[in-house]
């Protein structure tokens, strides 16, 4: 029996060959939703994907990385139950969904339309057609005059000299190179057909955006206790000391997919252009009509759950009682959120590796609500210090003012 022949999806890109830069692309919607899973995928998974696919070239993905990485490492006995531990490294969050697409970035079969069938859509009408610019921001792609929609993509009447239109096909690999260019670069659709012309993200460290409020539906978190040990004449971060409603809260970002983070964040994750994907799902979405509403709110919002252990009803992820591992342990959490088990030789063995004398450490007690807990995951995303940058200096800095 032959194996089955990659689904291959077809998109244009409108290049300018002088620049060699991309200035924009028309796809069908099969294209289009699938670039659109992008929001359904879980953070855990999106680190999955990338390593499975690049292994040692994968890149670093702010803390979730190593937040990952030390889930799959920790050892199943500190888990309540075995499967916990499955369900945070191989998330099937979204699983039906992702499988009605043409393609599967997790590379799972697609239950239904293949290549020789006509493609019904899934977040979109399947004979829609849309224009995405390079930084992943899509609308339709309607009777709109040219030079109104390249004023809307940002792209001077100039830049057009000398375009050039190349048909490109994306299987499975493709997609994961476009995913990955996605989070490192600020221009994927260019840095994928034209590496050198990467734009690297700005790496200017975390920036606390104070108008990031709670929103009313989402329940406030019961306050978590995180115990920190600093160095006394620097401030300096050395490790936190996490008890396991901590630890699960961590853990509860690897579960949660993209656009629901996106939800709580407000559109402001740092990641520039998955935040103008969830945007392009906000203001320019067209779907089949008697799928408007349910489609927009699978990409866009994070579904109300019922919690086993206490009977809260509310948005997964900040009022999250997974209860991962054991509550009886106690937990280490380094500054770029690699979870493993604390005891006192381990702890005094960080210290000792610092060259920091125990003098110099003071032990900070700090209480985790709703706003530290967004902050702390604003900085997962981007930041290789989340501890530092989403909590000490959010505190130090309010420390500081009540003092002035």
């Amino acid at each position: 029996m032959s194996e089955a022949v990659e689904v291959k999806l077809h998109i244009k890109l409108n290049v300018n060959k002088k620049k060699t830069n991309v200035l924009f692309a028309e796809a069908g919607s099969d294209f289009t939703d699938m670039l659109l899973s992008f929001l359904l995928l879980p953070l855990g998974t999106i680190v999955q994907v990338l390593e499975e696919h690049y292994g040692d070239k994968a890149p670093v993905i702010g803390s979730l990385t190593t937040l990952y990485k030390g889930a799959s490492n920790l050892d199943v006995i500190h888990f309540r139950q075995e499967d916990r531990k499955e369900e945070l490294i191989n998330s099937t969050l979204f699983e039906t969904e992702l499988r009605k697409l043409r393609l599967n970035i997790r590379g799972t079969q697609p239950t239904s339309s293949t290549s020789g069938k006509s493609y019904d859509g899934v977040f979109t009408d399947g004979a829609a057609s849309f224009i995405i610019s390079d930084d992943l921001y899509v609308f339709p792609n309607g009777p709109c005059p040219i030079t109104e929609t390249l004023t809307s993509l940002g792209i001077a009447v100039e830049d057009m000299d000398g375009m050039e239109t190349r048909n490109v096909m994306f299987g499975r690999n493709e997609m994961i190179g476009l995913l990955r260019e996605s989070l490192i670069s600020s221009n994927p659709l260019t840095s994928f057909i034209f590496p050198s012309r990467r734009m690297p993200v700005a790496t200017e460290g975390h920036v606390m955006l104070p108008h990031i409020k709670p929103r009313g539906s989402v329940s406030e978190l019961d306050k978590m206790i995180l115990k920190v040990m600093l160095q006394k004449s620097t401030n300096k971060l050395l490790f936190a000391q996490a008890d396991a409603d901590f630890v699960d809260f961590l853990l509860c970002m690897l579960c949660t997919s993209l656009g629901p983070v996106e939800w709580f964040l407000r559109g402001n994750t740092g990641l520039q252009n998955m935040d103008n994907l969830y945007m392009s799902v906000a203001y320019n979405f067209y779907n089949v009509p008697q799928q408007i509403f349910y489609t927009k709110e699978l990409l866009m919002k994070p579904r109300p759950i019922e919690c086993e252990y206490c009977n809260k009803t509310g948005y997964h992820l900040l009022m999250c009682c997974r209860y991962y591992v054991k509550g009886a342990n106690m937990y280490m959490v380094s500054d770029d959120l690699t979870v493993s088990p604390l005891g006192l030789t381990s702890g005094l063995s960080v210290i000792n590796e610092l060259k920091i004398s125990l003098s110099d450490t003071k032990e900070v007690e700090l209480q985790i609500g709703l706003e530290e807990g967004l902050s702390l995951l604003q900085a997962a995303l981007t930041s290789t210090t989340a501890l530092t940058d989403g909590l000490i200096k959010p505190f130090l800095k309010k420390q500081e003012q009540l003092i002035n």
